[in-house]
Parts: structure tokens; sequence; C-alpha cells
């Protein structure tokens, strides 16, 4: 159930085993066909495509070197990619159905559904920052930039040619009126608006978002992705974490509590990411081991953060 980049990669993974799999999704009201269309990753991307039979490199649209945050020139590996195009890549063969399943006919469910994890209990205390965010069409140059405020961050990310994704998410305001303080999108004629919508991403960590495996009417149900928190706080990226979390799924096919130590244990820097989260949510002062949390964390982006800019873009986030 969820055919994002966690639903169609694990779906692959899974035909590519010989099992007999079909993939139920909610039809996308968006002129894209996904939602949220995050398109920015890190370098580990390229291995968990490769794994697939897939070649990476046809989905890179602009690697980057660097972001600037908040002004701070970072040095990084980072890239965009066409979303759209994986995806289909990845369901190629497959017939995607929009009604509700038949759950007689299944020995499990896999909840792929993202924030709205629909087969799996709600979360206590579950943080989800609302987004807004737009493709657009401009022949004036834009960098690779990130803006820090109000617990979430603004960002414009080049694509592909004259296209950049601009976007922006908050836990305290309402991210379209950030962006346009920011003046983002406020002189961009409406032709060269390529689209926009409104999402919704999970910042809660995996450690909080438990549990992972259910029985529900006799039907097992398993979480993957987003729907297990499986997205940095922090940084907002869940496209490597939901691809690793359906590889570990693999492996521990038969064995829920195998597989619940396994994603705790391969996502436990998340942890004091949301730690951090919380002390910005609840007005409590930040230490320098809060720093040293984004410092360390932010590699797993191929970002290189010193300390001190650490502890100023932590500030900045309140």
């Amino acid at each position: 159930m969820g055919a994002g980049i966690t639903g169609a990669y694990l779906y692959r993974l899974l035909s590519r085993k010989g099992q007999r799999v079909d993939i139920f999704n909610k039809k996308p009201k968006t002129r894209c066909g996904i939602s949220p269309c995050a398109w920015g990753t890190s370098h580990e991307f390229i291995e968990l495509v490769n794994t697939s039979g897939l070649n990476a490199s046809l989905y890179i649209l602009t690697p980057s070197d660097h972001v600037i945050m908040d002004g701070i020139q970072i040095k990084a590996s980072l890239m965009t990619i066409d979303k759209q195009r994986l995806i289909s890549d990845l369901l190629q063969g497959v017939e995607v159905s929009y009604s509700q399943p038949d759950k007689g006919k299944y020995d499990r469910i896999i909840d792929a559904t993202g924030v709205a994890r629909r087969f799996l209990p709600p979360i206590e205390d579950d943080i989800v920052l609302q987004c807004t965010q737009f493709r657009i069409k401009t022949d004036v140059p834009r960098s690779n930039e990130t803006k820090l405020g109000k617990i979430g961050y603004a960002w414009c990310f080049p694509l592909a040619g004259n296209t950049y994704h601009v976007g922006c998410g908050s836990l305290l305001s309402d991210p379209l009126k950030i962006l346009k303080e920011l003046a983002w999108i406020q002189n961009v004629p409406r032709r060269d608006i390529v689209c926009g919508c409104g999402g919704a991403i999970r910042l809660t960590g995996p450690e909080h978002s438990q549990p992972f495996f259910v029985v529900v009417d006799g039907h097992e149900v398993w979480g993957v992705g987003e729907s297990i928190g499986c997205v940095a706080p922090l940084a907002g990226d869940g496209i490597v974490s939901g691809m690793k979390s359906a590889q570990i799924l693999l492996k521990h096919w038969n064995d829920p509590s195998g597989y619940a130590r396994a994603i705790k244990k391969e996502f436990r820097w998340m942890g004091p990411e949301r730690n951090v989260i919380d002390k910005l949510r609840n007005n409590e002062s930040l230490r320098p081991g809060d720093a040293w949390v984004l410092r360390k964390n932010s590699r797993r982006m191929g970002m290189e953060v010193r300390l001190r800019d650490a502890a100023i873009l932590l500030k900045h986030l309140q």
C-alpha cells in the first residue's frame, strides 16, 4: 500500500525475488502524480538504486558540491533526482490499483503510505511538518540554497535546465507565507510556475513511530519508510532511508522482532535529532552537544558542517 519511492522500490525488490506482489495507491491529485515531490537526496542513493537493477545515473538531474544555508556555504555531495521517472521505472510492468485491496487474498500488507500510516496504529506525539512546494522555470540562475527558521526551512534546488524546485516546511508558521516573505516566488510569472502543491513530512523518527508490525483481523501489517518514521528529523530527507528500510524488511521477512531491532539500530542516529526537535518545540535552550548532533549527522547527507556553523544554524531554526 503506497506507490511512492519506498513502496515502488520494495515492489521491485520483491518482484525480482519471485514474490507475487500487487501494489495499491491513493489516486494522486497533483499534476506530477506524486506527493510530496521531494527531489533532493544524498550520494547513497546511487548504490541503492543500482541494487534494484536500474542505473542510478539515469535519474540524477543536477549534482551539487555545495549548498548555501543561511548565507553559509557548506561543502556537500548532494543531487536532485527525477523522482517521477524513477518511480515509473521501479513499477515497470505493473498496474497500480486505486481500489481497496481484498485483504483475504494476501499473506501480508506492507504499509508504505507515508504520513498517512493508514494500516498501522496512530503514533503518540507524532511530529508532522506541513510544507508547500513549487516547480518553477526561470532564466535567472538561482543558487542551491536553504533558509532556516520557525522550526523548518525553505529551499531552492536546481533541477534540469532552467527548472527549480522551491518549497518550505515549518512547524510554527504557514510555509507559503514564509516563501512570500522571502520573495522566492513573488516575481515568477504564473505561466512559469509548472506546478505547486502542499504536503507533509513526518519528523517523528523510528523510535517514536512504533509499532512497525501488527496483526489486524488476522492479517500481518508491516510498515516501511516514512510510515515508521524513517525520515531524518532535522534534514527531512527520507528517500535513502526509505529504500534502506525496504532492504531491511527483506532481510527480516518472517521475523518481526528482528525487523524492529534492525530498523532501530540502522536509524538510531535519528534519535538525537528528534531530541533537538523536541527542544526547539518546547523552547528549551540548546547546548553544544546539539550542534555536534547536526555536525555529525549532516555527514550522512554528504555535508561537511563545521561545529561553529552548526551552532549558528540550529539557532536560526528557532
